[in-house]
């Protein structure tokens, strides 16, 4: 029994090692809501805030700029002011959500570019994503610029908005 789970770990481990070998990696290590977007505008570049505000438990995010891969997971997603139309993704007929890695997020380096993972994997109060995404050479040009958001899909009736955002950067 200690061989097999000794042999699982190991080929777990190789498959993980693969996806986030060559190159640096850009984690985030808090996952925080949008507070306050009602009373004022929060954007970054074009993406707007939702002015639903939110709250999390935990989250953590890490990118690999070489290969594109991606992994995030948040939990305990929560709407802080209890607005009865504060969607989080999981209930039937409640809009998907996905996640966005915004490169040159100041603009101080040229405009911002942004790409958007397919929807992510919701729970009543959790999402997760794991994939690679083609990211724009303004990301690995410029990893000190990036952004990692949460946000609605760009359809009605929030519009590609964001609600969570990554916090505690590191780049290593």
């Amino acid at each position: 029994m200690r061989r097999t789970l000794i042999a699982v770990a190991f080929g777990i481990l190789t498959f993980a090692g693969s996806a986030w070998a060559d190159g640096p990696i850009v984690r985030w290590d808090r996952v925080e809501g949008v507070i306050g977007a009602d009373l004022t505008t929060i954007n970054v570049g074009p993406i707007l805030a939702s002015g639903r505000w939110r709250t999390t438990g935990e989250g953590r995010v890490v990118l690999n700029l070489e290969t594109g891969f991606l992994s995030a997971r948040v939990d305990g997603v929560s709407c802080a002011k209890h607005y009865p139309n504060c969607p989080i993704g999981s209930p039937a007929g409640v809009q998907p959500l996905i996640a966005t890695v915004v490169c040159n997020s100041t603009e101080r380096f040229g405009p911002v570019e942004w790409v958007n993972t397919p929807t992510m994997k919701a729970g009543v109060d959790s999402l997760s994503y794991e994939g690679f995404l083609s990211l724009p050479s303004s990301c690995r040009e410029y990893p000190a610029e990036l952004a990692f958001l949460i946000r609605h899909t760009e359809t009605a009736p929030f519009w590609g908005s964001f609600i969570l955002y990554g916090a505690e950067r590191t780049i290593q």
